[in-house]
């Protein structure tokens, strides 16, 4: 879970995205298949900074072959 302090940081921030007229509940899953990291979901957006999608997009881009020139 989330410090009390980043909690209320991650509560204000979603609150200045989503303007003043409506309010932030934030509720707190933990779900240890992102490794890491935090998924936000809201307005039917999600914001994924899990440590599993990033590895995953690393693991995309290693994979990729190289264009040459």
């Amino acid at each position: 879970p989330l410090p009390a302090d980043e909690e209320k940081q991650l509560k204000e921030t979603l609150q200045e995205i989503i303007g003043q007229g409506k309010k932030v509940k934030l509720t707190q899953k933990i779900d240890p298949n992102i490794l890491g990291g935090l998924v936000v979901e809201f307005s039917q957006k999600v914001f994924d900074m899990s440590i599993r999608t990033r590895a995953r997009q690393m693991e995309r881009f290693l994979r990729d072959p190289i264009d040459t020139l």
